[in-house]
């Protein structure tokens, strides 16, 4: 039986070939980072590293139809993993576009483009593991005027793991206004809520849910989001939620200062377990494709503990 990473190498390889005889775009992005650490006793308190490289691949097969391939080469791990990210097809049909195929999921899709910088940190939900950002599955989406929904029927496992049970992840979202405040002023103001069953170590039929409330901003330099969250695991009877807040301004075109705040409760039935995890920094741009953001970066604990601190010097190469 072949390996899913030895399939996935295969599968790239065909990508490849594709790309260098075909006519359809080719993208890829990295992220490295300088970190320095001031906490007190902090293990590998000091050094750089390559956290992440993606490489893409699209291509419009007809008026209607058009496919995309990404992998994500993730460093943060030894050995480095390879996976497949997106295999997707998208297809303009009468009723909508429907999405087949491994695809980019709709909990914090929105949420992630308001704030615009996941290079140096991934957005709230996808930072605390809410949902995966990708999933294999089938999708259909549509706008009527302002208002566009996302449905998504999808495995539930991510594109990390293999599916390992026979239930399915239901994901909704709505969003009123425009979804890319990175790319395009204007404001956005939205829901998603996503319902994954389960069986309980106890063979009960259990629910894993997560509702996340969110809206954002963008004009004249300045984008700012934020952002409510909860994810409820009927089997452990716990809740956890976070309140996030994100904005940016552009003080020059090649010069912007940012801020990011994430307050999060592991268990709101649990007193003073929370955290707050702030970020502050510029993002420079000295040319096409890179981006250099020296930032700071603090968590604090609400149960006393000694907080964090660290310096951060990131980097974004994109083609």
């Amino acid at each position: 039986m072949i390996s899913r990473k030895l399939l996935i190498v295969k599968v790239l390889s065909i990508i490849l070939f594709s790309m260098i005889f075909s006519k359809g775009e080719i993208s890829g992005v990295s992220y490295f980072d300088y970190t320095y650490d001031f906490t007190e006793d902090a293990i590998n308190d000091e050094g750089f590293s390559l956290t992440r490289v993606y490489l893409a691949y699209k291509n419009d097969i007809s008026d209607d139809v058009s496919f995309k391939f990404q992998s994500d080469i993730d460093y943060n791990n030894s050995p480095v993993n390879l996976y497949l990210k997106k295999a997707q097809l998208d297809w303009k049909s009468p009723v909508g576009k429907i999405m087949l195929g491994m695809q980019g999921m709709n909990m914090f899709d929105v949420t992630e483009k308001t704030w615009g910088f996941r290079f140096i940190e991934k957005s709230p939900m996808d930072k605390h593991k809410f949902s995966s950002s990708a999933d294999m599955g089938i999708g259909y989406s549509g706008k009527f005027d302002n208002l566009s929904y996302n449905a998504l029927v999808t495995n539930g496992s991510g594109y990390k793991k293999q599916e390992n049970d026979a239930y399915k992840k239901m994901s909704f979202q709505l969003v009123y206004g425009e979804k890319k405040l990175v790319k395009k002023d204007g404001f956005n103001i939205g829901t998603s809520v996503s319902i994954e069953p389960y069986t309980g170590s106890d063979n009960s039929e259990e629910n894993k849910i997560v509702m996340s409330f969110f809206g954002g901003y963008a004009g004249n330099g300045l984008r700012l989001g934020g952002e409510f969250d909860m994810h409820t695991d009927s089997f452990e009877n716990q809740t956890e939620q976070i309140a996030a807040f994100y904005a940016s301004y552009k003080v020059m075109d090649n010069l912007e200062g940012l801020l990011y705040v994430d307050m999060y409760d592991p268990n709101i039935d649990v007193t003073k377990d929370s955290e707050t995890y702030l970020i502050t920094g510029i993002n420079y741009y000295p040319t096409k494709g890179l981006i250099i953001t020296p930032n700071i970066r603090m968590t604090s604990f609400e149960d006393g503990s000694d907080s964090e601190t660290m310096f951060k010097m990131n980097f974004r190469f994109k083609f």
